[in-house]
């Protein structure tokens, strides 16, 4: 792949953006990522949702967007290389259609920052950028419980309710697509290509956005993956136990912390130690130094999820 600054064709036919995420359960976070992304791609016939097996719940609440359904596989057999797979393929098939394909997972949302003035298809028309992708700057939003003890209504705007969190690198995902990753990587990580961080967009990951709610699915999780691993299954997902301890640690330190109103200099320069450490370490980025520090996200966030 080049990683010559690129821009779309003067003149492009294509249709500018499409969103993508595959689910499984997680039906208040499908609800609200629907909702949310239909406003931003200005119609659900550019959403598509993919089912990790066939859900009537899905269905109703996907009403209007484009939908696939995969079989689920109760081995777990091969897991992630398969969803990697299926979704960087629809990646280069969709844009045929669509000059930026974003792919997210159902518990993140792709939010402007307030410092942006233009319609985000046409900042990305706008950005060049190396690669095949670009990577907005990830917040990892986590109830403070100090200050926030109320469980999070999905149904009402969420940055009423929520407000703290850390930018962290592991949720800067390579997922705003220009051109068709090639085999290998993950979600996370595209083998081979350069990392580019946007801090004029925003990646709010909403896993311990609630506490009762990422409790619950955590622990949903934890027996998905015992059922894999006692199939013997090499699904290469990683361990869900480590995620319930790592939430309660960070909603600790919120609970104990200073946390100032996160700025645009606070994105860039966030931006460029995630850029620094990502070609010390070789095109991988060490997960534990990638989470900054805490902070609260500003009036000037609120109406924007």
């Amino acid at each position: 792949m080049t990683e010559a600054a690129s821009l779309p064709p003067v003149n492009d036919s294509r249709q500018p953006l499409v969103f993508v995420t595959m689910v499984r359960g997680d039906y208040p976070m499908l609800d609200l990522w629907v909702r949310h992304h239909e406003a931003l791609a200005g119609s659900r016939d550019h959403l598509v949702v993919m089912s990790h097996g066939a859900d009537p719940r899905h269905d109703r609440l996907a009403r209007g967007c484009s939908r696939l359904v995969v079989p689920h596989d109760p081995t777990g057999a091969g897991f992630e290389p398969r969803r990697v797979a299926l979704l960087h393929g629809l990646v280069g098939g969709l844009l045929g259609y669509y000059r930026h394909v974003v792919v997210l997972d159902c518990d993140e949302m792709l939010v402007p920052a307030p410092e942006l003035a233009t319609p985000l298809a046409d900042h990305l028309d706008s950005v060049a950028f190396r690669g095949v992708a670009l990577s907005p700057a990830g917040f990892d939003l986590t109830q403070r419980p100090v200050s926030e003890p109320a469980p999070l209504d999905f149904t009402r705007p969420i940055l009423d309710q929520r407000r703290y969190g850390y930018l962290h690198g592991e949720y800067s995902k390579p997922c705003i697509f220009r051109a068709a990753p090639r085999a290998g990587g993950n979600q996370h990580a595209l083998i081979g290509e350069p990392w580019q961080i946007d801090p004029m967009i925003a990646l709010i990951h909403m896993r311990f956005a609630d506490q009762g709610f990422g409790t619950r699915t955590g622990r949903s999780r934890i027996r998905q993956l015992d059922s894999y691993n006692r199939a013997g299954s090499d699904h290469r997902i990683g361990n869900w136990d480590n995620r319930l301890r790592q939430m309660a640690r960070v909603q600790g330190r919120l609970d104990r912390s200073d946390h100032p109103d996160l700025t645009l200099a606070d994105r860039q320069a966030f931006a460029a130690r995630m850029q620094r450490y990502y070609e010390r370490f070789n095109r991988t980025l060490p997960w534990l130094q990638s989470r900054d520090e805490p902070r609260r996200l500003p009036d000037e966030w609120l109406g924007r999820l």
